[in-house]
């Protein structure tokens, strides 16, 4: 299996697992030798009105719950401390991939299943996480997602997928890690390394209560995500570019509408369609913003 280099000629790898400063609490890891059994992961950030019905839908599943909080303000901690968590702190990041794989290293067992606060388990999928961890016929496992949007359960436009890499044995997790699991909507892309990797079938899905309102989307999506996304791009080399500022997005209203059947969700699908396209629009037109800003001050 190759590792990626860092620009300082050391392996990803090799970073991770270099001596830390263990009087940083971000640094500090548990043993790498962990008990059979299955963690159950849940990062944070103010969830008061969601980990605890996300905590009760892994019940009789999980064999470890692990909450990382990243300094909640509300009851999060609490809530989650009543229903039997247990907690680790990590400091806020302004998104949840930095924080993902110190959360992991925190767990103990085996077995790691990474979910958000807005997301619950169903019962099919539980079952079947269930009986693959105790056979031990896989190293990684992808399931799907099924998204609430704007109040209803969205099935098309290629928003329900089986993408998700998120059943894992831990010491995988370890070995395939590379850098690019702290840039935005790139976790565990280097689990595709995994030797042994299985599809789970459409009825293996979790519920993801995403985005409720058109206004928590925009907000979110192409406020802050476009612009994480768009200073990640600039700090990589990469250079604006019109074409995809206006390719991009025609290609995703195009694609996500009408070949992914998008349409038959109705103005539901139509509308998260022209949203994603517009979260393309505006991660370029960051893109420029930041090169323009960082020339007028050059």
């Amino acid at each position: 299996m190759s590792e990626t280099r860092a620009t300082d000629g050391r392996s990803d790898r090799a970073k991770r697992d270099e001596p830390r400063d263990t009087t940083d609490p971000v640094a500090r890891r548990q043993p790498d030798y962990p008990q059979a059994g299955i963690s159950v992961v849940i990062n944070t950030l103010n969830e008061e009105s969601n980990i605890g019905p996300c905590i009760d839908s892994v019940r009789g599943l999980a064999d470890e719950i692990v909450v990382c909080d990243m300094h909640s303000d509300d009851r999060t901690v609490e809530i989650a401390t009543q229903r039997g968590a247990r907690i680790v702190s990590h400091p806020r990041t302004g998104f949840v991939e930095p924080a993902r794989s110190y959360a992991i290293l925190q767990a103990t067992r085996e077995w790691v299943l990474v979910l958000d606060a807005d997301e619950r388990m169903t019962a099919t999928l539980a079952a079947r996480l269930a009986h693959i961890s105790q056979e031990g016929e896989c190293d990684v496992v992808s399931f799907w997602s099924l998204y609430w949007y704007f109040s209803g359960w969205v099935r098309h436009g290629g928003f329900f997928h089986g993408m998700w890499r998120r059943f894992f044995r831990r010491s995988v997790y370890l070995e395939t890690y590379t850098d690019s699991e702290t840039q935005i909507h790139r976790n565990f892309e280097a689990l595709l390394n995994a030797g042994k990797l299985i599809q789970l079938p459409s009825d293996c899905y979790i519920e993801h209560l995403a985005y409720p309102t058109i206004r928590k989307y925009v907000c979110k999506t192409l406020g802050t995500y476009a612009q994480i996304e768009a200073e990640q791009y600039v700090a990589a080399g990469r250079r604006f570019s019109l074409l995809r500022m206006l390719g991009e997005p025609a290609k995703e209203l195009a694609v996500r509408f009408v070949i992914r059947r998008g349409y038959l969700d109705g103005m539901r699908g139509l509308i998260l369609a022209c949203l994603y396209a517009g979260y393309r629009f505006c991660v370029w037109a960051n893109v420029w913003a930041e090169q323009h800003s960082r020339a007028a001050t050059s």
